[in-house]
C-alpha cells in the first residue's frame, strides 16, 4: 500500500503546503484508491507538520508550493515531494493512479518542463 498527502484548499490543491490548513491522505493499493482521510493541520507549526506526517506513515506529497525548508524537512524524514502541481483534487489523484502527473495541465503556471523550458 502506498500512502500520499495532498494540501488542499476547497476542492483544489493549496498553493503552499507550508501553511494550508487541510491535507487529504490517499492509500493506494494495487492501481485503486482504498481509503480516504482528512488531517487538520491549522495552527500547526512546520516541525508538528512534519512530524504528524510521519506519524500517519505518508510516503509522498504532492503539491503546489513549498519552501526550502519544509522540503529539507519532509526529505529528513523519507517524505518523497511531487510539486508544482496544481488542479482540482480528484483530478489530481486519478492523474497520479494512473501515472498522468506530469501532463502539462497539471503543472504550476509559470513552471516549465526541465527538457523543454
Amino acid at each position: 500500500m502506498e500512502r500520499l498527502a495532498i494540501p488542499v484548499f476547497e476542492s483544489r490543491v493549496s498553493p503552499v503546503l507550508d501553511s494550508c490548513q487541510r491535507m487529504v491522505v490517499v492509500d493506494i493499493e494495487k492501481g485503486c484508491e482504498i481509503r480516504r482521510q482528512e488531517l487538520n493541520l491549522d495552527k500547526m507549526s512546520i516541525h508538528e507538520r512534519i512530524e504528524v506526517m510521519a506519524r500517519w506513515g505518508i510516503r509522498k506529497v504532492i503539491c503546489a508550493g513549498i519552501s526550502d525548508v519544509m522540503c529539507r524537512f519532509l526529505a529528513g524524514k523519507n517524505i518523497a515531494l511531487v510539486s508544482g502541481i496544481a488542479g482540482e483534487l480528484e483530478k489530481i489523484i486519478n492523474a497520479y493512479i494512473c501515472n498522468r502527473l506530469d501532463d502539462a495541465c497539471f503543472m504550476m503556471p509559470g513552471k516549465h518542463d526541465k527538457k523543454n523550458p
